[in-house]
C-alpha cells in the first residue's frame, strides 16, 4: 500500500503478492510525468512473472459515457482480433495471448447462446491496438435457424500504445503452455472388483471346489446335521442286526449236525 510496485524495475513485490493472494493474473494502473496513463498486464507463473507489457492509454472513452444497453454482469465476452499483425508478429501474439486470458473469465464447458450479450473487438494497425465494446442483440433469421446479430457501442473505448514488454524466455513458455493430460474422472477398471450404486465394493474369487461337509472346525450343537447322526445310529443297528442273524444261523446250523450225528 505505501510502497510504489515497479514491476519492469523490480518485480519481487509482484512474485511476493502473487502466490500469497493466489493470484496468476497481473493488472497495474500508473500515471507519472515521464509514462502518463500506464496501464501494465502480466501473467505470474510458478511463483514467478512469465511476462508483461507496458501500454500507454492514447484515447479513452469510458462506459457511463455511452448510453444504451450494457452487459450483464459475469457474461463472457466474444473476443475478435483484427488485424494481420497479431499473426505476423511474435510480440502481438503474445499480446493476444495475454487479453485472452484477461478478459476470458472463467473457463466453461458450454455457453448458452442468450450468455453471449456483448463482443471485445481488438484491432491491431499502425503500431496501436483499439479496443471496443458492444453489446449483440439476437433476432430471428428468414426461414433459418441461425439468428442475425446486431451490435450496439457500449463501452469502454481505449487506444493502446505498447511502450515496454517483458516475455517469457522460450524454454519458460514452453512449461507454461504444455498441456497436462487430464486425469479422467473414472477409475481404471480392476478385474473382478465392481461398485455398487451406493459405493460399496464388492469383489470376486475365484478358488478350487471346496469339501465343507470335511473341514474340521468348532462344532457347535446348533450346526450338527441331526440327519446325518440318525443315519449313523440306524446303520450302526443293521450291522448288529446283521450280525445277531449271523450267529443264530451258525448256532442253528450246528445244532442241526449234532442231531443228525447221534441219529446214525
Amino acid at each position: 500500500r505505501n510502497n510504489e510496485i515497479l514491476p519492469f524495475e523490480d518485480a519481487n513485490s509482484l512474485e511476493f503478492l502473487g502466490p500469497k493472494n493466489d493470484c496468476s493474473l497481473v493488472a497495474i494502473g500508473s500515471h507519472s510525468k515521464k509514462r502518463p496513463h500506464n496501464l501494465v498486464l502480466g501473467r505470474l507463473y510458478d511463483g514467478h512473472v512469465l511476462d508483461m507489457v507496458e501500454f500507454g492509454i492514447e484515447a479513452k472513452q469510458s462506459i457511463e459515457s455511452i448510453t444504451g444497453p450494457k452487459k450483464a454482469i459475469g457474461s463472457k465476452p466474444i473476443m475478435l482480433f483484427l488485424g494481420d499483425t497479431w499473426q505476423n508478429d511474435t510480440l502481438y501474439s503474445r499480446i493476444q495471448n495475454l487479453l485472452i486470458d484477461t478478459f476470458r473469465g472463467d473457463k466453461a464447458d458450454k455457453i448458452s447462446l442468450q450468455g453471449l450479450d456483448h463482443v471485445m473487438a481488438c484491432t491491431c494497425t499502425d503500431g496501436r491496438i483499439y479496443i471496443r465494446l458492444y453489446t449483440c442483440n439476437f433476432t430471428k433469421g428468414d426461414g433459418s435457424k441461425v439468428p442475425n446479430v446486431s451490435l450496439t457501442p457500449m463501452g469502454p473505448f481505449l487506444d493502446l500504445s505498447v511502450r515496454r514488454s517483458q516475455m517469457a524466455s522460450d524454454d519458460m513458455w514452453k512449461a507454461a503452455t504444455s498441456k497436462k493430460k487430464a486425469k479422467t474422472s473414472e477409475a481404471p477398471k480392476v478385474k473382478n472388483i465392481k461398485r455398487t450404486s451406493l459405493g460399496v465394493k464388492l469383489g470376486r474369487i475365484h478358488m478350487k471346489p471346496q469339501h465343507l461337509d470335511r473341514m474340521g472346525g468348532r462344532r457347535v450343537d446348533a450346526l450338527r446335521d441331526r440327519t446325518g447322526k440318525r443315519k449313523a445310529t440306524e446303520s450302526a443297528e443293521e450291522v448288529s442286526r446283521k450280525k445277531q442273524t449271523s450267529e443264530n444261523t451258525r448256532r442253528n446250523s450246528g445244532v442241526s449236525s449234532k442231531k443228525a450225528r447221534t441219529r446214525e
